[in-house]
């Protein structure tokens, strides 16, 4: 991790993760704020593609959304980083790594009850009405107390989601979000597509990254359901269930699917166990 500079008055102390338009930062609590020690802040992409006042109401509806895996959020604002203008969002946690590299030590069964943290965070979510649509390995953040919270969404509405490179990467986006059927289903299918990256090592749809972004969107929208990599058993039914073609097809809450995660991390047992080669 690298020192980072400043966000507005957040001192960078590292760069947990920096993924094209999106940046996960541990910095310095400003004095204004009272206290001390670390908080987190997330960049979330240039300023112009996501308009002040959208991005406020949104930050807004989340913040008020209180879950254990949610972060309790600070401020949002707009501030320099990187030589040019980002949308930020801050919360009292400390975030040390993500379901995109997590520690060694946390091994599978942590990695899957961190998800489904993430998926009750989600859950409390859509109960208050809101969608994420930023569910990615990237949005769990994991901190040093074993606990993990989902991170703040992209601050754009869905007309201009896929302007944000980079946060949610293309690969963790339902398909139906992206032909315009938006709903819990939408998260619930990035849910599935993180599970699966988490446990195989990749993404359910792979390559959209080396093509462009306009023949990415169109292998995304003409592709069936995913054909899974071999995983264990239990947790590759889940992973089907949450990544099946039609939302009716897929789990109704992600309470359902953190309870499946919770499952599947109890019951696992590591690279010696039998595991599923559907597709």
């Amino acid at each position: 991790m690298t020192l980072a500079g400043h966000v507005a008055d957040y001192e960078v102390t590292a760069e947990v993760v920096k993924d094209g338009t999106f940046a996960c930062l541990r910095a310095r609590r400003p004095a204004r704020l009272g206290g001390s020690g670390e908080v987190t802040v997330w960049a979330l992409g240039p300023a112009a593609r996501a308009p002040w006042p959208m991005a406020r109401s949104r930050a807004g509806a989340f913040a008020a959304v209180r879950s254990p895996g949610l972060p309790p959020w600070l401020e949002v604002g707009m501030a320099e980083h990187d030589e040019r203008p980002v949308i930020f969002v801050s919360a009292e946690v400390t975030v040390t790594a993500t379901l995109a590299s997590p520690p060694p030590e946390l091994g599978m069964p942590g990695r899957l009850r961190a998800l489904a943290a993430a998926a009750r965070g989600a859950h409390a979510l859509h109960e208050h009405g809101q969608l994420h649509a930023g569910i990615c390995p990237q949005s769990v953040g994991l901190c040093p107390d074993g606990t993990a919270v989902l991170g703040p969404p992209p601050l754009a509405d869905g007309r201009r989601l896929l302007a944000q490179v980079g946060y949610p990467p293309l690969a963790y986006i339902d398909p139906q979000l992206l032909r315009g059927s938006a709903g819990r289903w939408s998260d619930i299918w990035a849910l599935g597509a993180t599970a699966h990256q988490v446990v195989t090592g990749f993404p359910p749809f792979q390559g959209l990254d080396d093509i462009p972004v306009v023949q990415a969107l169109a292998r995304q929208l003409a592709s069936p359901a995913p054909a899974l990599a071999p995983m264990p058993t239990a947790i590759s039914e889940l992973v089907s269930r949450c990544l099946a073609l039609g939302p009716a097809a897929r789990p109704p809450t992600a309470a359902e699917v953190a309870d499946g995660l919770e499952q599947a991390a109890s019951q696992w047992q590591g690279p010696g166990e039998a595991v599923s080669g559907r597709g």
